[in-house]
């Protein structure tokens, strides 16, 4: 590597609290959520490729 790996800053106070809701709002997603959110994320994807004519497979 070119450059050394730089070390993962600590969060304090308002960032910290937001950092933990968030984690806890990722986590609290159902399977059927997660699917819904990989379905839109394809369509969103697919729709940029045929825009730029690009051609990848998922």
């Amino acid at each position: 590597m070119k450059f050394p790996w730089k070390e993962t800053p600590v969060l304090y106070g308002e960032d910290a609290i937001r950092f933990e809701e968030e984690m806890k709002r990722v986590d609290a997603m159902s399977d059927e959520e997660r699917q819904a959110n990989w379905d839109a994320l394809c369509k969103r994807v697919d729709a940029a490729c045929k825009r730029w004519n690009i051609k990848i497979e998922i």
